[in-house]
């Protein structure tokens, strides 16, 4: 299964759209850190924040002290929109998985511990 397929299940929203809104509601956060976080360049977040902006789905806020500073927040209409799609993208998922849903789980639960450790052990 390709990105497409999820892709086509969030309608008209793209994946990294879905992967912004995702990471600016598990933390509202300056767009610089975003974009490391999102792992995309500085000009591609802007591009996509400012798709995101239009839609009304995000808003810029002005840091104190800091003029080039900016903060995300999802709006009410982002935060819909982001529900939404998550909960199309789980139903895509859950039929393509099927009867392998809990396998799969299982893997990726056993994949993120092995990936935990590794981080700690670098640290």
């Amino acid at each position: 299964m390709g990105a497409r397929v999820l892709e086509r299940s969030l309608d008209d929203m793209t994946l990294a759209q879905f992967r912004v809104l995702g990471l600016i509601a598990s933390s509202p956060e300056r767009a610089s850190r975003l974009a490391e976080r999102a792992a995309v360049s500085r000009p591609s977040l802007t591009g996509l924040l400012d798709g995101l902006e239009a839609r009304g789905w995000v808003e810029r806020h002005d840091v104190a002290g800091d003029r080039r500073g900016v903060n995300l927040q999802l709006t009410r209409a982002g935060a819909s929109a982001f529900r939404h799609a998550e909960k199309a993208m789980a139903t895509e998922l859950d039929g393509v998985l099927g009867d392998d849903r809990a396998a799969v789980l299982d893997g990726l639960s056993a994949l993120s511990r092995v990936l935990k450790e590794r981080a700690r052990a670098r640290s």
